[in-house]
């Protein structure tokens, strides 16, 4: 392995291509989530030294895994803003696959480290610790810190060892990568050259309706397109018993009692009259001569001219400085520039709250507004407003009832819901009776909110009718074992479903009628992607930016423009640099002689409008080393995985590498430690070697410090 990584220098680089980084990130998070400690409701109950794995001679421990399993499960649950702390079977479920292979990559470094002598030796260990630890605490404060964080001096010794030997190892795997001085300048070009690209986006959804797709044209795609259809897992059909939340809340009795401790007439008021005071922004002269020399300072805009005189008015109007506020009527009939309403002193009469309005209209304010109150100048557009509501329509209990009704019906329909699905469950499973479990229900609670429904044969994963994607609910269906189960009830949109699993049938070779819709799906899109391309080829004659906009318009699509990307930016659906790189080859004026086909199937037709080169004088210069030795950085990130998969491969096929199945289903079932010898997946290890604490046989305690 070595002789290989370290006698091929040219072919390093291409090597360094293979592999993505995503072992080494795993290798160094997993090293530095130790850091964090391993404190939970695991600590103390996984105290064992049993091996749930070795790497040659290092062995993976139980206690090592669930302490690891721990820390893991805290980070993640911290990252989503809770503060949840599950059991070891639960945290093995989720994780315990992914923490297994990191914690036997870690051992797998401390192996290769050992068997090139490279290993961290204790003097080493010591020295890291006093930079750490600077200044020294002592042993007994040492010990304290550790264990604040839920870890030993000994486990914290030892990870520090392993981080060590893994810096070692890493140095010398990678001490041949090296950095082309052009890859640099390529760099740095790409980063800092900057662009100007109009393009078209041609989706092939905005053609998959005005597929025409009769019966014979689906039967022929079919009969050519076969294979594709075939069914290669396990159907299974099913019934259920969905009980609708909303029909569950109309049965709840409502009294005047509730609905008047709910009942708050300001939130309710629905019509307002109002005045308004209208103040137009004059236009800004496209050519301003009285600011042409470059010493003048800039002349204040129109609106900001205006602002004063808006305020003034406004101020009348409400009263300020200790002075009564002044006749609306009269300021607005003086000062307001909506001819409309200016002669009838602003009123623009009764105001709905439901009317149909601009999320940005200045009217959606004035119910939140009292009676009398004057608003500030409120903008939309050239135009602002100052507002004056004069009077309201403040409703009774009787006028705000529906609302009040429905409300408080939403609000209990979905604790009436889960009270009736959970009847309807323990019933079905009775009787296992879906249409007499639903009439049961109706008549009990005197409306249509349960119904027996049934579905044709699926797969997992599919889209069921009415339920759409419902994981839950087909996972439920196909864990059952028997025709006639009953699973528990589930929560699907708009209610409860109660899943009862009906039969199953075995992969086969689909016909028509069975996957009809999957094959007109099918068809569309694939007619679509034919039309959206063909489109797409059309745009590339576009004569120049201009054009190409023109006909993107004209058919509708998307046509977006970006000023001052990089070569590393995403021109709108172009994320990756494969599909970016044809359009920063463009002279500019140019256009993309080809669609461009994104993995979203999307096609781009992209114009460059201008490009401003890179310095590459002493800009480039000033980062020359800066990014060089990000970029060596990088490729022995990428080296160091490539070299440690490799070796992992190796080690696998020399049995080198063990997982023990029984002691981790035995701590799973256990909840403790696993007992006894455990049975290995391949032949038994060589006995592992004991590790002391390189700072005595106390651990923790440096040298001349007791």
């Amino acid at each position: 392995m070595l002789k290989f990584l370290g006698g091929r220098k040219r072919s390093r680089n291409a090597v360094l291509l293979i592999f993505v980084g995503i072992m080494a990130l795993s290798l160094v998070g997993f090293f530095s989530a130790w850091s964090g400690g391993a404190a939970g409701i695991l600590r103390g109950t996984g105290g064992s030294d049993t091996a749930v794995a070795r790497v040659g001679s290092f062995e993976v421990t139980t206690k090592e895994l669930k302490n690891a399993l721990t820390s893991f499960g805290q980070q993640v649950a911290q990252g989503q803003g809770q503060n949840r702390q599950d059991d070891f079977k639960t945290l093995y479920e989720m994780y315990g696959q992914q923490v297994l292979d990191s914690l036997v990559r870690q051992k797998l470094i401390l192996y290769e480290a050992d068997q090139l002598n490279l290993g961290a030796s204790d003097s080493e260990v010591q020295s890291r610790l006093r930079q750490i630890f600077n200044p020294w605490p002592g042993p007994e404060q040492y010990r304290m810190r550790l264990q604040q964080g839920g870890m030993s001096p000994e486990v914290f010794e030892e990870n520090l060892r392993a981080s060590i030997a893994q810096e070692h190892l890493r140095s010398y795997i990678t001490a041949a990568v090296d950095v082309d001085p052009k890859a640099a300048e390529d760099e740095y070009r790409k980063n800092n050259t900057n662009y100007t690209v109009r393009w078209v986006e041609v989706d092939p959804e905005k053609f998959r309706d005005k597929v025409q797709a009769n019966e014979p044209d689906l039967r022929a795609y079919f009969d050519s397109h076969k294979d594709d259809f075939k069914v290669t897992t396990e159907q299974r059909r099913a019934r259920y018993v969905f009980i609708d939340q909303n029909k569950a809340g109309e049965a709840i009795q409502i009294s005047d009692d509730e609905l008047q401790r709910d009942f708050n007439p300001e939130r309710f008021v629905k019509q307002v009259r109002v005045s308004e005071i209208v103040f137009n922004v004059p236009k800004q002269p496209a050519d301003d001569t009285k600011n042409k020399n470059a010493g003048d300072k800039k002349s204040p805009s129109a609106e900001e001219l205006l602002r004063p005189k808006m305020q003034v008015v406004a101020q009348r109007a409400q009263g300020a400085e200790g002075k009564p506020a002044e006749d609306f009527a009269k300021l607005a009939r003086e000062f307001s520039e909506d001819q409309a309403t200016k002669a009838k002193g602003g009123d623009l009469g009764w105001i709905d709250k439901d009317a149909k309005r601009q999320t940005d209209d200045p009217l959606n304010r004035v119910f939140n507004m009292k009676k009398d109150e004057v608003s500030q100048p409120i903008n939309k557009g050239d135009k602002y407003y100052v507002l004056k509501v004069t009077d309201r329509k403040v409703p009774t209990l009787a006028d705000a009832r529906e609302e009040l009704l429905k409300a408080a019906r939403s609000r209990t329909g979905y604790s009436k819901a889960v009270e009736i699905a959970k009847e309807a469950e323990e019933n079905l499973k009775q009787s296992k009776d879906a249409n007499a479990v639903a009439a049961d229900i109706n008549k009990k609670y005197g409306a249509q909110m349960a119904t027996a429904k049934e579905l044709p044969f699926f797969s997992e994963g599919d889209t069921l009718p009415e339920l759409g994607s419902a994981s839950e609910f087909e996972s439920s269906i196909f864990e059952l074992q028997n025709p006639s189960d009953v699973g528990d009830r589930i929560n699907v949109d708009k209610g409860f479903a109660i899943p009862q699993y009906i039969e199953k049938r075995d992969p086969h070779d689909a016909v028509f009628e069975e996957v009809k819709d999957k094959v007109e799906k099918a068809y569309r899109g694939n007619k679509a992607a034919e039309v959206a391309e063909q489109r797409a080829k059309e745009i590339t004659k576009a004569q120049n930016a201009d054009d190409l906009k023109k006909m993107g318009d004209g058919l509708g699509l998307k046509v977006d423009e970006r000023a001052g990307l990089s070569g590393s930016d995403s021109i709108g659906p172009l994320v990756t640099e494969a599909n970016r790189a044809p359009v920063y080859k463009l002279n500019v004026g140019e256009i993309t002689k080809d669609p461009i086909k994104t993995d979203n199937n999307v096609f781009v037709v992209a114009a460059l409008k201008s490009r401003k080169d890179s310095d590459m004088g002493e800009p480039f210069q000033k980062e020359r080393k800066s990014i060089e030795q990000r970029l060596l950085d990088e490729r022995r990130t990428i080296f160091f995985s490539t070299y440690v998969a490799m070796t992992q491969k190796q080690l696998n096929e020399e049995g080198k590498i063990k997982i023990y199945d029984d002691a981790i289903a035995a701590a799973i079932d256990s909840g403790t430690s696993a007992t006894g010898q455990s049975q290995p997946r391949m032949p038994s290890p060589t006995p592992t070697r004991p590790r002391r604490s390189p700072l005595g046989p106390q651990g923790g305690v440096l040298p001349g410090k007791r």
